[in-house]
């Protein structure tokens, strides 16, 4: 980047400044030396502080920007002193070095180059090595150190673990397991009924991290992983088993690495092991403190590719980034585990019985647009209130004013000091914490002026935390002198926490922007706690053990398997069938298709709710509303609109339905779109209407949230932990797989078919991407860009569970034998069924039940595929619910009232004759019935018959029948064909008086029966009877009196046998 010079002469006047202050402080503390050293550091580091404030006020914000002037003025700084050290006689060591150091990244390798395969051509040739040496009948002594080697290189090169506290986390896991018996800390990879393929196991470990994970235990942070537990790693653990007393001890970073270093030790001396052995003996060198903070082994760099070249492997590019832990993720907890996958399912005692369960009022809330402004649409930069004004003063003021205007900032702050020292003697507990704080923040500020620092300075400080300080003090319950080490820790984590997420709101406003505050409050912090643990006796804490500010990061890891999916669809339709109130029953009806929209697309919740047909593709359902029962294209195209806004750029995406659904969950979504444009009069026009709203009312977020807790409550008792965002994770872990899973990984863990599978990859990425399937990478460039997300990066870290299952379900073919005498000095005695000298571990550990790791393991039980959940019948069933139901949500598909209806409607509304050997579908009863709704359909018009006058009935019944055979229904009336004989008399076994009459007792107050061409015209060609009905408004309500009737016809079983 080019250099501005002015602005680097203006730099080194400073630095003039600086150095000629510091040559008077050697004059002044030359006999102190130890004094002097702290002076001119402070001096350095002070000038420092306002350097980055400069460049920042001049728009050099990133790292890159401001390099160039930092290293130039450093430079300049150390030539001052060469020169200062060679002219001055007897010249004071100045013992200021300042070197700022600036990362730059490390370029991404590029698998395809010949450097990045030369790289990993050495381990590759080790593992080829290390297996022969292994397949070797004569081993020297077999030690308990070469043992726990042998265990950790098939870790390396067989599973692909190179991280040095994962490999200690995993030995003290096994360990664990081992002492207390408890062996199911393993799983098999597929599900129970793969009987005759090799089933790889898998291991369940945490290791501690510093700022990610997914467990909190004793304030420290856990990150959960799986990792194969390959043949090898198997029969070394029963080796280890079998020297339980000189074998079971703790394992420790150094003892990793001292036992690899026996087995590299005994390999044929032809491979070149020198840097590796080298590498390992600098490592042992470190001091056992030094050697907990190391993670990956830097000799065993690029080990991974001694995986990826094997041909029997088919890892792509990311998850070998998953396997180095480059790429950061999390497993399932154990409990998150078991309630997903597993049968060892929760006590039903744990469980809330019905009479337990809480009642959820039904809570809606009116829509409100909300008129987006253009001012609105600016990014809006986050305005912070600073705690203490810096004087706004001329540039051409002179120096003498400036000094006075200091003296009564002072005395101000000192006068300040007094009144809160008498304040706090007669004030109550929280009043008194928040005259303390200020108190301190007040003798710190003293401290610092002690110092000899700049009241520009000490502002700057002050007001990076201050405010922040105050405010978590005040939130403080108990006295702030009583804070014990705990407290101090949550208080300084909630500080910096809200100082980074003001940060992080500036970064969505300008990404480019370098903003580090928290960083900078961060050090701040620490200097002002170190004054209070010698003011104020206040406990040492761990928060600043780093000397770096890194936010934890905890992933809320959780999944809702298709099983799990299926419990709750049913305890969902349980409390559909409950409900007595038709309205709430619409609405709870919509909270499925909401679960079912979560589950299968990963939308948020308010990308649901504010879901609107502007945003549906779906050209067949707005332009054809006969589509019948026939699966068209949907698409959801996400954006913002009046309604909601979306959380980023990346939300902005476009969904296909067809390619991740079910049919069944399909045609439900179809039939609910298809309503909402029955609905909506204007079909150019969808922007203001929402997909789940009823009359202008949605559900609101709070009545999802405590319905989706209520219902997890049910199925896996309290205290679970999952929310209607789960959701989320379940679709990003579920597509992973199915687009990136073997058969076997498919058939286990999600509900999809192989075949629809393969029908989706082929969809989605296309006939050539499939032919070379196992290294294509834009796969997870989709998959990223399905959830909104910017980088695979920020999906796996936040909702991608199952990377390391997908990693084993990529290596796991990995060949591993080993010599028959091998086995045998290992295990302490014979094996099994062994005939030949080199045997496959794999065929060994799965018939001798000696390798009780791998025998006592659970498997998760074959998924099955999710079925719609359909309500069950009622006593009280109404026969309008019925048919609703039916239309809307395909509900009693075989209930008689439906196949009734389907039969009266298609008979009454085909144009030819119906028989009754014709196919019955249910399109002229949706026809209808959305005809009967836009004339004003409402169930309260259905007359109560059986409460009617014995006459009356009769009456109607007759009605009924001669209307249930004879009837044709036309657009604006029902018309009957009048016969005669040749003696033109009626040739017809009804009469049309009765007819009238009958239908006039069941029709709506208000409502007028019209009758036409009635006696029939003998002139006439045409010689047919209508009917018509007429409202108050003089309006034409045929066809919703129609469907009144065929409601009443349904239901009468005289008429029907």
């Amino acid at each position: 980047m080019k250099k501005n010079d002015l602005l680097i002469a203006k730099i080194r006047e400073q630095v003039d400044s600086v150095f000629s202050e510091m040559r008077n402080q050697i004059k002044k503390l030359s006999d102190n030396s130890e004094l002097l050293d702290y002076k001119l550091n402070a001096l350095w580091y002070e000038f420092y502080d306002e350097l980055i404030c400069f460049l920042e006020q001049k728009k050099l914000t990133s790292k890159d920007a401001q390099k160039p002037y930092i290293q130039d003025c450093e430079q300049y700084f150390l030539s001052l002193r060469q020169d200062y050290l060679s002219e001055t006689p007897l010249a004071y060591p100045i013992k200021v070095w300042p070197k700022t150091t600036f990362f730059d990244p490390i370029p991404r390798q590029i698998r395809s180059t010949e450097a990045h395969l030369r790289l990993g051509q050495q381990h590759f040739h080790i593992a080829i090595a290390l297996k022969e040496y292994w397949n070797d009948p004569c081993h020297e002594e077999i030690t308990v150190d070469w043992i726990w080697g042998s265990f950790y290189l098939s870790l390396m090169y067989c599973s692909g673990c190179s991280d040095l506290s994962h490999l200690t986390a995993i030995g003290n896991t096994l360990i664990k397991a081992i002492i207390e018996g408890e062996l199911q800390v393993c799983s098999k990879l597929y599900h129970a009924d793969y009987k005759k393929i090799i089933n790889p196991l898998v291991l369940h470990y945490r290791v501690q991290q510093r700022a990610y994970g997914n467990q909190i235990d004793n304030r420290q942070v856990y990150q959960w992983r799986h990792i194969w537990l390959n043949p090898y790693s198997q029969l070394y653990i029963q080796g280890i088993k079998k020297r339980t007393a000189q074998a079971l001890y703790t394992q420790t970073p150094r003892l990793v690495l001292e036992s690899i270093s026996t087995v590299l030790g005994r390999l044929p001396k032809e491979l070149d092991l020198n840097y590796q052995m080298t590498g390992l003996k600098k490592l042992l060198r470190r001091s056992d403190a030094k050697l907990e903070e190391i993670r990956s082994l830097t000799p065993f760099e690029n080990l991974n590719l001694a995986i990826e070249l094997d041909p029997n492997s088919g890892l792509d590019m990311c998850l070998s980034e998953v396997m180095q832990n480059r790429l950061k993720t999390v497993s399932l907890t154990p409990m998150d585990q078991v309630r997903s996958w597993f049968d060892l399912f929760i006590d039903q005692d744990q469980t809330l019985p019905d009479d337990k369960q809480r009642i959820i009022p039904l809570h809606t809330e009116f829509v409100k647009p909300d008129l987006i402004t253009a001012h609105q649409q600016l990014k809006e930069i986050p305005f912070e209130l600073m705690l203490f004004e810096r004087d706004q003063t001329e540039k051409n003021e002179s120096h003498k004013r400036q000094r006075k205007s200091e003296r009564i900032k002072w005395m101000r702050w000192k006068q300040i000091q007094q009144r809160l020292e008498q304040k706090k003697l007669v004030s109550g507990i929280y009043e008194r914490n928040i005259i303390e704080a200020q108190l301190r923040l007040l003798a710190w500020i003293f401290h610092l002026k002690a110092q000899n620092k700049k009241l520009n300075s000490i502002e700057r400080y002050l007001s990076s935390i201050a405010k922040d300080y105050l405010f978590h003090i005040y939130m403080f319950t108990d006295d702030i002198e009583t804070m014990n080490q705990e407290d101090c820790e949550e208080l300084y984590e909630a500080i910096l926490n809200s100082i980074d997420d003001r940060d992080q709101a500036k970064r969505e406003s300008d990404p480019k922007a370098n903003h580090g505050r928290a960083q900078y409050a961060f050090g701040r912090l620490k200097a002002f706690h170190t004054f209070c643990m010698k003011q104020y006796q206040v406990p040492k804490v761990s928060t600043f053990k780093y000397n770096d500010y890194q936010r934890v990061q905890f992933c809320d890891a959780k999944l809702i398997s298709p099983k799990l999916f299926n419990q709750l669809k049913q305890v969902l339709t349980l409390k559909i069938e409950q409900s007595e109130r038709s309205k709430e029953r619409e609405y709870l009806y919509q909270l499925q298709l909401m679960y079912l929209l979560a589950f299968r697309l990963g939308m948020r919740l308010n990308e649901i709710r504010g879901l609107t047909l502007a945003e549906v593709i779906c050209p067949e359902l707005i332009w054809n509303h006969d589509t019948q029962e026939k699966i068209v294209n949907i698409r959801i195209n996400l954006r913002n609109n009046v309604y909601r806004k979306l959380k980023s750029q990346n939300a902005k995406r476009q969904l296909d339905l067809n390619a991740v659904m079910l049919d069944a969950e399909l045609a439900l979504v179809q039939q609910h779109i298809k309503q909402c444009i029955m609905h909506n009069p204007v079909k150019t026009n969808h922007t203001e209407k929402l997909i789940f709203a009823n009359d202008g009312e949605i559900l609101s977020t709070t009545y999802i949230s405590e319905m989706t807790q209520m219902i997890f409550d049910k199925i896996l008792g309290e205290g679970h932990g999952y929310t209607f965002h789960n959701f989320r994770h379940s679709a990003a872990n579920h597509l992973a797989i199915a687009w990136l899973g073997s058969k076997e990984m498919v058939m286990t863990y999600t509900d999809y078919g192989w075949s629809q599978c393969k029908k989706m990859r082929k969809h989605l990425f296309g006939d050539t991407a499939i032919q070379n399937e196992a290294v294509i990478q834009h796969k997870w460039r989709l998959l990223a860009d399905w959830m909104g997300h910017g980088t695979i990066e920020q999906t796996a870290s936040h909702y991608l569970h199952i990377l390391d299952l997908l990693v084993v379900d990529r290596i796991y073919h990995l060949p591993c034998t080993i010599h028959e005498s091998a086995i045998k000095q290992i295990l302490q005695g014979d094996i099994k069924g062994s005939k030949e000298d080199i045997i496959d571990l794999n065929h060994v550990i799965q018939k001798d039940r000696q390798f009780d790791f791998y025998h006592a393991s659970q498997a998760v039980n074959k998924v099955d595929s999710v079925k719609l959940s359909r309500p069950t019948e009622s006593k009280n069933l109404f026969v309008s619910t019925v048919i609703h139901d039916y239309i809307k949500y395909k509900s009693y598909e075989d209930h008689i009232w439906v196949t009734r209806s389907k039969k009266l409607a298609t008979k009454w509304m085909a144009v030819k004759k119906f028989q009754e050997s014709d196919f019955l579908d249910d399109g002229e009863l949706i026809t209808l019935y959305e005809y009967a709704l836009k004339k004003g359909f409402d169930v309260k018009k259905c007359l109560d018959i059986p409460s009617m006058q014995k006459n009356v009935q009769k009456q109607i019944m007759i009605a009924l029948k001669t209307l249930k055979e004879h009837g044709k229904v036309r657009k604006n009336f029902i018309h009957f064909q009048y016969c005669f004989d040749k003696q033109n008399r009626p040739r017809i076994n009804w009469s049309v008086e009765s007819l009238v009459l009958g239908l006039k007792c069941i029709l709506p107050d208000h409502t007028v029966l019209k009758l036409d061409n009635y006696p029939p015209d003998m002139t006439r060609k045409s010689r047919e009877i209508k009917l018509s009905f007429i409202n108050s408004a003089f309006g034409n309500v045929t066809l919703c009196i129609v469907f009144i009737l065929l409601l009443h016809t349904i239901k009468q079983e005289n008429l029907w046998i």
